[in-house]
């Protein structure tokens, strides 16, 4: 079988439905045989740069995962333009559906048909923004260099071109066929047998339940990479402190399974804790490094009951891949941690943080905001990207990085910051002066009696790329 391989589409236009019109590209694509669509950025406006006046465009950026040669793929991408009415005859003219390929796998290539990567993919903030939502690690090929690292070099120069975006709309392609729901597997005897009565890879997605969009995103990123797609829904006691209280967190099971269902999911698996944690259960999993500070200071064994689980539930599933999100990203380190320390046979796949329009993270929490501390809340994403453009305009000391941060988390009343910090992602070590690899902005803030976790990436700028 052919390898398939990870490629990145721009998608943009100006006429008519752009929603409409950005969400049949995306399922035209979709439904190609040896493509995969694993994640799809928000559709950002912004004005119409160059040409005849006309309206605002809207962009985005998907990442699929095929087996097509890159020449076939973009092929493919052409034909699903010319079903859309694209006619590529003015380059800075009105458009009903553009779908660039900004890159495939690693490959760098000039050729009379194809030019890899895409001429523009890190000229434009359109582009770059988008792109950096769904895959900010990825190295640009030929580059040496993340789209992260691209984004600063252009938000440092360019500012005001990223300040003309605005987030629209959040978009997912779209299929009239109906989803079966997952098969619910309630203990440890019916997860044996449907894993193994099941062939290729399977990606797991540990959840806690309440799901939302973020949770969707790691399904549709599992449901893209592996054969079989296996998540669990279990209220984890072991990660709740003494002041936490357990009973209030949602537990909204069959909703869930309505989103799972959607996303194609094949089974989820439901246990009560008597079936992970039976009678005389005494056994912890301590992880050092990554675990110490930050959450690891205000949660005292937190990250104890996190390993606990997450080291039964993949024993128990044998998954080939797991997946995680960024927006718990301590927590995604010690994982990783305990991954690697103690040989166990899964790739952990940590994935971007999911946020919603207005720039708030996605989080099971924010159901318990009020309308106006959702407001406050918002102070948050601003404060990180205060962070972010002064390491973009060429600051690298940390101590003024996270100066910019508190002085915005400081401007509005209602938060209570509990920390604020600038660290290595994977092993969560306090970072003094920026270099040349990313760092990660952290925060935890108190909003009313909700307490909201998010960070960004931040980095120096790369160097402007070769005529």
């Amino acid at each position: 079988m052919t390898r398939p391989v990870r490629a990145f589409v721009a998608l943009g236009g100006n006429v008519g439905d752009r929603r409409a019109r950005l969400e049949g590209g995306l399922s035209r694509l979709a439904a190609t045989p040896g493509v995969r669509v694993a994640a799809v950025s928000a559709a950002y406006e912004n004005p119409a740069v160059g040409g005849p006046p006309q309206d605002v465009f809207w962009n985005a950026v998907a990442e699929a995962w095929t087996t097509l040669p890159s020449h076939d793929f973009w092929r493919r991408l052409r034909a699903i333009e010319h079903a859309e009415g694209r006619v590529r005859a003015e380059r800075h003219g009105p458009r009903t559906l553009d779908l660039d390929l900004l890159a495939y796998d690693d490959v760098v290539q000039h050729d009379a048909e194809l030019t890899l990567p895409h001429p523009d993919a890190v000229a434009r903030a359109f582009t770059l923004q988008p792109w950096s939502d769904i895959a900010p690690d990825a190295v640009v090929p030929g580059t040496g260099a993340p789209v992260v690292v691209h984004v600063a070099r252009l938000l440092g120069r360019e500012p005001e071109a990223f300040d003309a975006l605005t987030p629209v709309a959040l978009l997912r392609p779209t299929s009239s066929a109906a989803a079966p729901r997952p098969t619910v597997l309630k203990d440890r005897a019916a997860l044996s047998a449907w894993r193994g009565s099941v062939s290729g890879t399977v990606g797991f997605v540990p959840t806690m339940g309440a799901l939302h969009e973020g949770h969707a995103a790691l399904v549709r990123r599992a449901r893209a990479a592996c054969d079989r797609v296996l998540a669990s829904v279990f209220v984890n006691p072991l990660q709740f402190g003494p002041s936490e209280d357990f009973s209030r967190y949602p537990r909204t099971f069959e909703a869930d399974l309505d989103l799972l269902a959607r996303e194609g999911a094949d089974a989820v698996y439901a246990p009560d804790a008597g079936d992970l944690y039976p009678e005389g259960f005494s056994t912890a999993v301590e992880v050092g490094g990554p675990s110490q500070g930050f959450e690891g200071a205000a949660r005292p064994g937190h990250f104890r009951g996190v390993a606990t689980v997450v080291a039964k539930l993949l024993q128990r599933t044998r998954a080939d891949q797991a997946f995680f999100g960024r927006k718990d990203a301590q927590q995604a380190a010690v994982i990783r941690r305990l991954v690697r320390d103690l040989d166990l046979p899964t790739e952990v796949v940590v994935a971007p943080t999911v946020r919603d329009l207005d720039g708030l993270a996605l989080s099971s929490r924010n159901r318990y905001l009020s309308p106006g501390q959702r407001a406050v809340a918002l102070g948050l994403p601003a404060a990180l990207d205060r962070g972010r453009r002064a390491a973009a305009g060429g600051e690298r000391e940390a101590s003024r990085i996270l100066g910019a941060v508190l002085a915005r988390l400081a401007a509005d009343p209602g938060r209570t910051v509990e920390y604020v910090g600038l660290v290595d992602a994977e092993g969560y070590r306090p970072v003094e002066r920026l270099g040349d690899a990313p760092a990660l902005l952290v925060a935890a803030v108190r909003v009313g009696t909700t307490r909201l976790l998010d960070n960004a990436w931040v980095a120096a700028p790369a160097p402007e790329p070769a005529p």
